[in-house]
C-alpha cells in the first residue's frame, strides 16, 4: 500500500464513482430539470470509460511526457546542473527570498493565466533547486502545489478560470475583484508562513532523492571548452514567456486585440492567393492566437526546444532520443495518473447523478446560501475537476434557484476558491496527482502534511465571503 499509495487512493475513488452511478439517478439541467431516471455505469462503461479518458485528454499525459524528455535533453547538455547550482549559490543564506519569489511568481502566473498542469515544465527545476539547498521533497511539493492552489482561490484575470464562470453567470473580471486580491495575498501570505516554519524546523538538511537532482556532466566543444549556460537559459525563458502570453486572456481582459490582429494578419498573408504561413503552421493554428494557447500549442513548442537544444549542445540524433526516452520515464506515472484522474469526470459526465446528490443541499433554503453553496461546488470541482466542467454541470441549476443576479459575482468567487481547495487535496486533483507522483510522495503523506494549510485558507475563503455578504 505504501509503495503505490496514491494509484489505489485514484483507483478507489473511480470505483466509488462508478458506484454513486448505481445509488443515485441522473439530474442535469437543460431549460428545466431532468432528474429520477436511474442511468448507472454498467461494466462494459467501467472499461470504456478509461479508453474514452485517453481520448478526450490524451494530450495531457502526451505534454507531460513532453516535458519528462525535455528535461532528459537538457540534463544531458551539462548545462542543467550548473544552472542549479548557479541559483543555489545565488539564494544561499536568503531562502526566505528564493521560498518568496517562487510562491508570489507561480500564485499570480496562475492568477492572471490560468496555467495550471502546464507548470510542471517548472517542477524538476524547482526540485533539483529545493534538494540542493537541502530541503525534503514535501516542501516541494507544498511550495509548488499550495502556490498554483493559491493561484486558483485568487484568480484575477484567468480565462480558464474566473472567465469559465464569467460565461455562465455573465459577470465580469473586475467584479468584486477587490476580494479576490485579498484572498491572493493573503493566501500567499499563509502559504509562504507555513513554509518558513517547516524549513525553519528542519534541523538537518540531507538531500532525500538524488534522482531528482540534475547529474554533474561536463560537456566540451571540440576545442576543449566547456559549452556556455546561456543558450539553455534563453530558450528555458522563451518557453516560460511564451505559456504566460499564450495563456494570458489579453482581449476579453484588459481588451488588447494586437495579438490576434498580428495572428489573423499572418494567417491571411498570401502569395499570389496562397496563404503561406497558414499552410505552414497548419489547421490548428487557424483559429488559436496568442492569448488562448493550451497544452496542445505547448507540446509542439516543447519538442522544438528539445531539437534545438540537442543541436546547440551537439548531441547526437541517437543519444538525443535515448536522453528523450529517459527524461519521459521519470514522468510516466505522472502522466498515467493525471490522465486517469478524467475517469471520474467521464463518468459523472456520461452518467450525471452529481446534481442528484447536490440538490437537497442546495434546496435546503431559498435562494442564496453560502454555505451550502460552498460546499456544493467544493464536492462538484472534486468530481468535475476544472472550472469548465464544474460550470456545466452545476451552475446552470444554481442560477434558477438563485435568480438574484446582483449576487453572481459572490457566487463566482464561491466557485473558483472551492477549485482552488479542491485542487489542494483533491484525490483527482491532476496537478496534485502528477506533482507527488514525480516526487514519490504517498497521497496519504501529502494529506497529513497539507490538511492545516486547506483549513487555513479556507477559513479565509469563508471570512472573506462572510463580508460580501454582510455588506
Amino acid at each position: 500500500m505504501k509503495k503505490n499509495n496514491t494509484l489505489k487512493v485514484l483507483l478507489i475513488t473511480i470505483l466509488f464513482t462508478y458506484l454513486l452511478t448505481w445509488i443515485f439517478p441522473i439530474s442535469y439541467y437543460n431549460g428545466g430539470l431532468y432528474t429520477d431516471v436511474r442511468y448507472p455505469a454498467g461494466l462494459f462503461d467501467i472499461f470504456n470509460y478509461p479508453t474514452l479518458t485517453l481520448y478526450y485528454f490524451g494530450q495531457i499525459a502526451v505534454y507531460v511526457l513532453t516535458v519528462g524528455a525535455f528535461y532528459g535533453v537538457l540534463n544531458k547538455t551539462g548545462v542543467f546542473r550548473k544552472i542549479c547550482d548557479r541559483i543555489v549559490n545565488l539564494f544561499k543564506g536568503k531562502e526566505i527570498i528564493f521560498f518568496s519569489t517562487i510562491v508570489v511568481l507561480l500564485s499570480v502566473i496562475v492568477a492572471f493565466c490560468g496555467l495550471s498542469y502546464e507548470l510542471i515544465f517548472l517542477l524538476p527545476l524547482l526540485a533539483s533547486i529545493i534538494l540542493l539547498m537541502g530541503y525534503d521533497k514535501m516542501t516541494i511539493a507544498i511550495t509548488f502545489i499550495g502556490s498554483i492552489a493559491v493561484g486558483f482561490l485568487g484568480s484575477l484575470f484567468a480565462s480558464a478560470i474566473t472567465g469559465t464562470y464569467m460565461g455562465t453567470l455573465a459577470t465580469s473580471y473586475t467584479d468584486l475583484i477587490w476580494v479576490r486580491i485579498v484572498m491572493l495575498v493573503i493566501g500567499i501570505l499563509i502559504l509562504l508562513l507555513n513554509i518558513f516554519f517547516r524549513i525553519r524546523k528542519m534541523d538537518t538538511k540531507k538531500v532525500d532523492d538524488k534522482e531528482l537532482i540534475a547529474e554533474k556532466i561536463e560537456v566540451k566543444s571540440k576545442k576543449g571548452k566547456v559549452k556556455p549556460s546561456w543558450p539553455a537559459i534563453l530558450i528555458f525563458d522563451l518557453i516560460l514567456l511564451l505559456m504566460i502570453i499564450g495563456t494570458l486572456d489579453f482581449s476579453g481582459a484588459f481588451n488588447i486585440t494586437i495579438f490576434e490582429d498580428f495572428h489573423e494578419n499572418v494567417m491571411s498573408f498570401a502569395i499570389k492567393d496562397y496563404q503561406i504561413f497558414a499552410k505552414i503552421l497548419g489547421s490548428t493554428m487557424q483559429t488559436v492566437s496568442l492569448g488562448s494557447w493550451s497544452g496542445i500549442e505547448f507540446i509542439t513548442i516543447m519538442l522544438l526546444a528539445t531539437l534545438i537544444l540537442s543541436l546547440i549542445y551537439r548531441i547526437k540524433l541517437s543519444d538525443m532520443f535515448e536522453d528523450y526516452k529517459e527524461g519521459a520515464k521519470k514522468f510516466a506515472l505522472p502522466a498515467l495518473l493525471m490522465v486517469l484522474a478524467y475517469t471520474v469526470l467521464i463518468t459523472v459526465s456520461n452518467n450525471p447523478v452529481i446534481l442528484t446528490i447536490l440538490k437537497p443541499l442546495l434546496t435546503i433554503t431559498d435562494g442564496f446560501n453560502s454555505v451550502t453553496l460552498s460546499l456544493s461546488m467544493f464536492i462538484g470541482s472534486i468530481f468535475n475537476i476544472d472550472a469548465y466542467y464544474t460550470s456545466a454541470a452545476l451552475l446552470p441549476y444554481v442560477t434558477s434557484i438563485i435568480t438574484d443576479t446582483s449576487i453572481y459575482p459572490l457566487v463566482g468567487f464561491i466557485c473558483q476558491a472551492m477549485q482552488g481547495l479542491a485542487l489542494l487535496i483533491a484525490p483527482t486533483s491532476i496537478v496534485l496527482l502528477g506533482v507527488i507522483s514525480y516526487l514519490k510522495i504517498s497521497y496519504v503523506e501529502w494529506f497529513k502534511n497539507i490538511w492545516k494549510i486547506f483549513l487555513e485558507l479556507f477559513i479565509i475563503a469563508f471570512i472573506l465571503i462572510t463580508i460580501v455578504v454582510v455588506l
